[in-house]
């Protein structure tokens, strides 16, 4: 695509009106099968003390299976960076994929399987998220930070109900384990919805865009680093907040397990207030705002003694991480001369790090110390991700 020239054609460019953000048919479409991936991508964390439990492992062990989550993340990632395979083929095949490795996390019963579980859920669920996220991008171009944050609305909405159904299900006599199947037939069904929805050129085609003016690429490696903080911030606080709460707050394995959805509940408003106040500001200035509520919730979290005071922290911390993956990823975007594939998959790939760093660190010191101080690299991720974002970048 030719980029106008500096000149009158461009400030006519410039002047004219964004379209009305409108969801189409592929949109919602696309909003369903990112439900679908946000039941697996929330399974890992409240199934961690019942996985500890069975295979009586600890915290550093545990966290092997985030290590292995990340990897698969990651790998998805670099490999899309390269990839020219169609949007909808690899959001189906994706999607079944890790529907088979979410059933393997739930009904493997030893270390290493449910290890292969979490590579195999998170990369094939990864490869599956960059087209839908591409799809979004490229559909609604000037309203990219809008529908982003509204895709990632659908993947909140799994989120606040995923924990929930583990600790419902863990309380009969099906057990935790049977949330995976449960999680298996809705996701095959989103799968099915993108097979026979209708193909449009946005579904199949990755366009490549010009280069926009970035020197040395200076912002594009402000905004990875900026990716890295949010999503190592909101993988430490999802992974570890059911084991937080349990073994420092001192709630029981089951309450602690469903109370991880109000964190998800949390997220979902965020993003809901994100994806309106994105219409009228910057995707920056609304990714520090996001940071700020993050940052004013930490000190509820990080000193809680009951779960009042933690539902609190909980609560403002999720609200405020909520929208801070889809305003950075849109902000990447922007910034990157690649398609819109190519520049998500350099998101996940270096989400994927954030992956691994977060709640590795979060359980090395865990091992040491307990879990409440472990928890103390969260500030710092807000204060990174706040350095590295600068409120005056464009809309994205």
């Amino acid at each position: 695509m030719h980029r106008p020239g500096i000149g009158q054609g461009e400030a006519a460019v410039a002047a004219a009106p964004s379209p009305a953000y409108r969801r189409d048919r592929a949109t919602w479409v696309t909003f369903g099968a990112l439900f679908a991936f946000g039941l697996l991508n929330a399974l890992l964390g409240p199934m961690l003390p019942y996985l500890r439990e069975t295979e009586h492992i600890s915290y550093v062990v545990a966290a092997l299976h985030q290590v292995a989550f990340a990897v698969g993340g990651m790998t998805a990632g670099l490999l899309a960076t390269r990839s020219s395979a169609p949007r909808r083929a690899t959001i189906v095949a994706g999607l079944v994929g890790a529907a088979l490795g979410g059933l393997l996390l739930g009904y493997g019963g030893l270390l290493p399987a449910t290890i292969v579980a979490s590579l195999l859920v998170s990369g094939c669920a990864t490869a599956a998220l960059i087209r839908m996220w591409a799809l979004l991008s490229d559909l609604h171009h000037s309203h990219r930070a809008v529908a982003l944050t509204e895709g990632e609305i659908a993947v909140s909405l799994a989120g606040v109900l995923t924990p929930a159904l583990v600790g419902l299900c863990a309380a009969t006599s099906l057990t935790w384990r049977f949330s995976t199947v449960i999680a298996f037939v809705l996701v095959v069904a989103a799968a099915a919805a993108v097979a026979v929805s209708r193909s449009s050129e946005a579904e199949e085609e990755a366009p490549v865009r010009a280069r926009p003016d970035d020197p040395g690429g200076r912002r594009t490696r402000r905004t990875l680093t900026t990716i890295f903080a949010v999503v190592a911030l909101e993988f430490t606080l999802s992974f570890w907040a059911a084991t937080y709460l349990h073994d420092d707050v001192g709630l029981g394995r089951e309450i602690s397990v469903v109370l991880v959805s109000p964190l998800y509940a949390a997220n979902l408003v965020g993003r809901l207030i994100a994806s309106r106040v994105a219409r009228r500001r910057t995707a920056a200035e609304v990714l520090w705002l996001s940071l700020a509520t993050a940052f004013v919730g930490l000190p509820f979290l990080l000193s809680a003694g009951g779960i009042a005071v933690a539902s609190v922290g909980l609560v403002v911390t999720g609200m405020g991480i909520g929208g801070t993956f889809p305003l950075a990823s849109a902000l990447h975007v922007e910034a990157s001369g690649r398609s819109a594939d190519h520049a998500l998959g350099q998101t996940l790939a270096v989400a994927g790090i954030g992956q691994i760093v977060g709640p590795l660190t979060a359980g090395a010191v865990a091992q040491v110390v307990d879990l409440r101080y472990g928890l103390l690299v969260l500030p710092a991720l807000i204060v990174l991700a706040a350095v590295t974002t600068r409120p005056g970048d464009p809309r994205a």
